[in-house]
């Protein structure tokens, strides 16, 4: 993913940009539109986890996921 966050920055254009750890989603324009995107596929790969489990494993799930994605926002922004 830092690969793909650095790309933002020193690719011309956003038609060269790949992103593979989005596979199946749409190409984003910008990067918080990345982010977004990224925001989706966490709560999507939460969900897809927590099939089946007890109310409490998936909310440990579900915050593993979103941790995730806070620390990345977090990486991009310091």
């Amino acid at each position: 993913m830092k690969g793909e966050i650095e790309s933002f920055y020193t690719t011309e254009g956003t038609s060269q940009l790949t992103f593979p750890s989005l596979l199946g989603y749409r190409k984003p324009r910008n990067l918080d539109e990345y982010l977004k995107l990224k925001a989706r596929q966490a709560d999507y790969i939460g969900n897809e986890m927590c099939k089946g489990l007890a109310d409490r494993a998936a909310q440990g799930i579900l915050s593993h996921e979103l941790a995730r994605l806070a620390r990345l926002e977090i990486m991009l922004w310091t």
